[in-house]
């Protein structure tokens, strides 16, 4: 039988114990003797493994396993007290024929093979009483397997030294491969970890904290910093760091420019400071030496060939770190790199949720300043449609109700598209507004509105505004067109266009207007519209134009008002198509009613 006993647990590394204790008894079984794997402090990795009746007998106990591992072994230094306190490690040595190895893998991990051989002439009495009274073992089945150990055959100690030197350099071998996939798995480890962090649901600056700590426990350092880029300054910028002073991080600022050792770092090097304080191109180095940072390491944070930051890690101690770490530590700032622009990302998307919310929120306003359904009033049928191209626009139309049987009419459309646009259409309302309460003539109105937006807006922002005063008793109709596309009249089937006015709002704050006037007659009816309308495209870069809205207008002009509108707003449909809407769209359809036709409706 036997048995393995260690002073402590066994490591033996990644690779089996057991297949390096069968290794050995195949090794000791050749000549017989035994065998023991020790580490470089002394203490038993694999053993003692017998290859003889006299060595199993004597590991069937632990103190006999014990004693051999000790004989085999050898002293640990000079008068070791543990081996001279065991008489029987004296009378074993004296009976065996040792032969050391030494082994030494590529990652310096000293470890010691040791054989032992019987000396046949060494087993006779009182070797075997010796040993059954120190073991408590019977003597005659000692000294039975004591007298079966054959007498080693000529060159059995050389030929045994070869094959243990064989499996030293096998074990040499193993301990190294399973040091280099320790190493790997470390890597993988922390890998993993920082990629969880970047994948859960912490915040992102407690990611980055959490990088820097995990940095420190993996490598074993003193402490670590992160630092980001920016790439207009050329400023690195702590971002999170663990164990180190406010002291030393409020040292001073680092620039690239300034730093050779970043700009090294960040063109995709492994930079190594062994010794900081005396190092000249350290920035900080009576910084450096009151901290206690003694050596550095510092990598790159990449990402697509992007550089982000640097990530450095430090040491109390000299140190030279090893191409494993300078590994682990790019593979932690790739990851770190990923939670930066992961960071970035979800600060951008709340940013960009924050911001439709408030343009949500914009577009409901502005629908609220487009009238939601025509005024009351028995002489006219009005019919509408309001379509933004974003969610805010800058068309409108509007009603202005007016003392006696007068109502305003407008309809505007101002430069650009979306929020730009919707501010300043807000801005043409409340002009038009004011003035529309406070003044009679429309030429004038328009006139201030013009002047108000001259007076507040850029060269390039202007507005296209008609405006118009119907007296709903008699049907005449006072308006005052700046540059707006001519809102149509038709009667008994044929379009007059109502043009007069002047250019366009916000160019000129002297520009003069023109007022125009037409006498409403009971069926006529009118179309006020934006440009969407005409500029609309097809696939074939084609544009509706006012032909094929005149010919709608004349198709549709049977029915009610409102059925007018959606109609028209149908075929401006139907002929783009799949194309994309490129402007706002706003129509105002009124059909004119006689008082005779009005009393006939109430």
């Amino acid at each position: 039988m036997n048995r393995s006993t260690t002073e402590s647990s066994p490591q033996t590394g990644m690779f089996s114990s057991d297949a390096i204790s069968r290794a050995l008894q195949s090794l000791v079984k050749l000549e017989g003797g035994a065998a023991c794997l020790f580490d470089a402090s002394g203490r038993i990795m694999v053993g003692p493994v017998a290859g003889d009746p006299l060595t199993g007998q004597i590991i069937t106990t632990t103190e006999g396993a014990a004693l051999l591992a000790m004989a085999l072994r050898g002293p640990q230094g000079e008068g070791d007290p543990q081996q001279a306190a065991k008489p029987l490690v004296a009378a074993i040595q004296a009976a065996l024929d040792v032969y050391p190895m030494a082994i030494e893998d590529e990652v310096a991990t000293a470890q010691t093979l040791a054989i032992g051989l019987w000396k046949r002439e060494a087993l006779y009495d009182p070797f075997p009483k010796q040993l059954a009274e120190g073991l408590g073992l019977d003597a005659s089945a000692l000294t039975i397997a004591a007298e079966s150990v054959q007498p080693h055959r000529l060159g059995a100690g050389e030929k045994a030294r070869r094959v243990a030197q064989g499996l030293a350099e096998l074990i040499g071998l193993l301990s190294a491969q399973e040091h280099t996939l320790r190493h790997r798995m470390d890597e993988l480890e922390a890998v993993y970890k920082v990629s969880g962090l970047v994948a859960g649901t912490h915040s992102p600056q407690e990611v980055l904290d959490r990088i820097t700590e995990l940095v420190c426990e993996v490598m074993n350092v003193k402490a670590c910093s992160l630092r980001l880029l920016d790439e207009q300054s050329g400023l690195l910028s702590i971002k999170a760091v663990h164990n180190l002073s406010a002291e030393y991080l409020d040292k001073g600022p680092v620039t690239v420019a300034h730093n050779l050792i970043d700009a090294s770092v960040l063109a995709g090097e492994v930079v190594q400071i062994p010794d900081m304080p005396n190092d000249p191109r350290i920035m900080y180095p009576a910084q450096a030496r009151k901290e206690g940072l003694a050596s550095g390491l510092i990598c790159g944070v990449v990402f697509r060939n992007k550089p982000l930051g640097v990530l450095r890690v430090y040491t109390s101690r000299p140190h030279v770190f090893s191409a494993f770490e300078e590994s682990l530590l790019k593979a932690i700032a790739s990851q770190a790199a990923a939670a930066i622009v992961n960071t970035r990302l979800l600060e951008e998307t709340l940013a960009a949720e924050r911001y439709a919310r408030q343009i949500a929120d914009a577009g409901e306003i502005q629908r609220r300043m487009i009238p939601s359904t025509p005024p009351c009033c028995r002489q006219l049928d009005i019919g509408t449609v309001y379509r933004p191209t974003y969610l805010v626009g800058g068309d409108f139309y509007d009603f202005i109700v007016l003392p006696g049987e007068n109502l305003g009419l407008a309809i505007a459309d101002v430069s650009g598209k979306g929020v730009p646009a919707s501010l300043l259409m807000a801005s043409v309302r409340s002009a038009l507004r004011v003035n529309a309460y406070h003044m009679y003539d429309v030429d004038r109105i328009v006139s201030e509105v013009n002047r108000h937006l001259s007076r507040d807006t850029l060269a390039s922002e202007f507005a296209t505004l008609f405006y118009g005063v119907l007296d709903t008793g008699t049907g005449r109709l006072t308006y005052c067109n700046a540059g707006h596309d001519p809102p149509m009249l038709l009667r008994d089937g044929k379009i007059t266009c109502l043009e007069k006015g002047g250019m366009v709002a916000g160019i000129d704050p002297d520009a003069r207007y023109e007022r125009g006037w037409f006498d409403l007659k009971r069926g006529d009816v009118m179309l006020l519209y934006t440009d969407g309308a005409v500029e609309a495209l097809n696939f074939a870069d084609e544009q509706f134009g006012r032909a094929r809205l005149a010919d709608a207008l004349q198709r549709h002009a049977d029915q009610p008002a409102e059925r007018i509108a959606k109609s028209i707003l149908w075929d401006i449909r139907r002929f783009r198509g799949l194309a994309e809407r490129i402007d706002d769209l706003s129509l105002v359809v009124i059909r004119y009613r006689d008082r005779q036709e009005a009393d006939a409706y109430a």
